[in-house]
């Protein structure tokens, strides 16, 4: 008699692995997107930290001076005004530093003529506001996998942080 394996204990195992993967897939992926969740979280939250504490001790209030992000994921718009991240060709998430003379939804983002680029100092009439901002329009609700997570089930919120530090709302 030879020993080995039916071609019934092959298939029964093929199956098990099957339905093993079946399982283990999904799983994976969506630990992915928790672990990206969670970094951009942890991004935003050291960004509404460390970016008007450097401008409290530098008066410089570029925020890649107050904050190493990581330039892959955060993009900075072509006047380099301000940073978005992005999900699945969608902005989700805006960090920028704004005029506190503007409304949440209106006005704009500092410009050149506000932030001197070669030092960061600030040359508005007002004073300045970092701001946490959902999406690239106020009407807009995420669509992506990862931002749906960030603004829905773990909390992120827009944010408005005077240079000062002090949370102000409008």
């Amino acid at each position: 008699m030879k020993k080995g394996f039916t071609m019934i204990e092959l298939i029964f195992v093929i199956v098990i692995l099957g339905i093993l993967a079946a399982v283990a897939i999904p799983k994976l992926a969506a630990t992915r997107d928790d672990a990206k969740s969670v970094g951009i979280k942890t991004d935003v939250a050291a960004a509404i930290q460390a970016v008007p504490a450097w401008y409290q001790g530098q008066k410089d209030a570029r925020i890649l001076q107050g904050i190493a992000l990581d330039t892959s994921t955060w993009k900075k718009n072509a006047g380099g005004e301000y940073y978005e991240w992005s999900d699945e060709n969608q902005v989700c998430i805006t960090l920028a530093v704004w005029d506190v003379n503007t409304t949440a939804n209106s006005g704009t983002v500092a410009s050149g003529t506000d932030i001197n680029t070669s030092n960061g100092a600030w040359q508005g009439t007002h004073t300045p506001v970092f701001r946490v901002i959902k999406t690239d329009d106020a009407n807009a609700t995420p669509t992506g996998t990862v931002c749906k997570a960030l603004w829905n089930d773990l909390g992120l919120t827009e944010q408005n942080i005077t240079m000062a530090g002090k949370k102000v709302t409008w």
